[in-house]
C-alpha cells in the first residue's frame, strides 16, 4: 500500500472536531435556556390558573349559600298529605301527624344569646377561628392597629325540608365560613378557609291524643327546646374548603347600595345594639377573596401590597403570588317577615 493511498482518504481534523463540539455545546446551552424559560413560564401560568380555579370553586359555594340566606320552606297540600300517610304507617297515629304548611321552628334573634342567632346573614369583621358569639376575647387581634387585618366571618341561615324525618320534617341550617390557622411543613403557620354546617334541632313528638268529636282523634306533637347541633347527617363540624388564604372580606349593603355599618365600622349583628334592626335590610354582599401561591412565584423578594374593598390592605415582603377575586351577591330571600 503506497503513500498516495493515504493521501486520498477523507476525514476530520482535530480543529474541525473541536469546532463541532463547540457548536454542539452552544446549541445545547440555547436549548436548555429555552426549555428553562418555557418551563418557568408554564409553572407561573399553571400556578395562576390553580389559584384562579380554586378561588372560583369557593366563590361558587359562597354565592350559592348567600343566595339561600333567609329562604323559608312552605309545604304544599300534597306534601302534607304524604306526611300524614307516612306517620300513620309508622306510628299508627290516626289520621296521622298534621303538618303545618310552614315551619313551626322557633326563630331566635340572638339578642340574649348570640350563639342561638337565626338571622339570615351575620358578618363579623377581623376574626379567626369558628366563633358564633360577639365575644372578641378569642379573636386574634395582634394586628388590630395595623392595616393588615384578616379575616371576616359570615353566618348564613336558611330553611329546608326532609319528608323522611318524622320527628322534625322542617329543617334550618346555619353555614359559617371562616378563616383559621393551619400548621404546615416545618411548622410554618398559614391561613385556610373552613366551613361549618349546623342544624337547628327542635323535634316534635307524638305524645298526647286529643279527641275530636265522638270517635275521631288526632295526634298532637308539641315542640321541644331547640339548639344548634353538628351531629346531623348534613352537618359538618369543620371542613377545609381552601388552603393558603390571605384575606376574606364581606361587606353588606342595602337596597340603595349603601354599606350597612356604624361609626365604628361594625356590620349588623345581634350583639351590635345600634345595628340590630338592620339585619333584615341586607340586600347584597360584596365578597373579596385573596389567595396566595403555595410556593415562591417571583425570582426576587419584593414588598407587595394588596388593597381591599374597605379599610384594609395586605402588605408583605416575599416572593409569593397573591390574587384577589371580587363578586357581588344579591340576597334574594331577605326582607319582609321573620322566619
Amino acid at each position: 500500500m503506497n503513500k498516495e493511498y493515504f493521501r486520498n482518504q477523507k476525514g476530520l481534523t482535530l480543529v474541525e472536531i473541536l469546532i463541532g463540539i463547540l457548536i454542539t455545546t452552544l446549541m445545547m446551552g440555547a436549548l436548555y435556556t429555552t426549555y428553562n424559560v418555557v418551563n418557568n413560564t408554564y409553572s407561573q401560568v399553571s400556578e395562576k390558573a390553580k389559584i384562579s380555579r380554586s378561588s372560583r370553586d369557593l366563590v361558587s359555594m359562597l354565592m350559592r349559600d348567600i343566595r339561600m340566606a333567609g329562604f323559608k320552606y312552605y309545604a304544599g297540600s300534597q306534601t302534607i298529605a304524604k306526611f300524614a300517610e307516612d306517620t300513620f304507617k309508622k306510628r299508627s297515629c290516626d289520621p296521622g301527624l298534621v303538618l303545618p304548611n310552614k315551619s313551626y321552628l322557633t326563630f331566635d334573634n340572638g339578642f340574649n344569646d348570640h350563639k342561638l342567632s337565626h338571622n339570615p346573614i351575620v358578618i363579623r369583621k377581623n376574626r379567626l377561628g369558628f366563633q358564633t358569639s360577639g365575644d372578641d376575647s378569642d379573636s386574634i387581634k395582634s394586628n388590630a392597629n395595623s392595616t393588615n387585618k384578616c379575616c371576616d366571618q359570615i353566618e348564613i341561615v336558611y330553611e329546608d325540608f326532609n319528608q323522611n324525618d318524622l320527628d322534625q320534617p322542617f329543617k334550618r341550617y346555619r353555614i359559617t365560613y371562616y378563616a383559621d390557622e393551619k400548621i404546615g411543613e416545618k411548622n410554618i403557620v398559614r391561613l385556610a378557609v373552613y366551613k361549618t354546617v349546623e342544624s337547628w334541632r327542635q323535634e316534635r313528638v307524638a305524645s298526647d291524643v286529643a279527641k275530636i268529636g265522638e270517635d275521631e282523634e288526632i295526634c298532637i306533637f308539641p315542640a321541644t327546646g331547640g339548639q344548634w347541633v353538628t351531629d346531623c347527617p348534613q352537618c359538618i363540624e369543620k371542613d377545609l374548603v381552601r388552603d393558603h388564604i390571605e384575606d376574606m372580606e364581606f361587606i353588606p349593603f342595602d337596597r340603595d347600595g349603601l354599606i350597612i355599618r356604624d361609626s365604628a365600622g361594625n356590620y349588623p349583628a345581634p350583639e351590635i345594639d345600634n345595628l340590630r334592626d338592620r339585619l333584615f335590610d341586607i340586600a347584597g354582599v360584596d365578597v373579596r377573596l385573596t389567595f396566595r401561591s403555595k410556593d415562591n412565584f417571583y425570582k426576587e423578594t419584593q414588598k407587595r401590597e394588596v388593597v381591599g374593598l374597605d379599610d384594609r390592605k395586605i402588605e408583605a415582603e416575599d416572593r409569593l403570588l397573591r390574587d384577589s377575586v371580587i363578586v357581588t351577591v344579591n340576597t334574594r330571600n331577605i326582607g319582609g317577615t321573620l322566619f
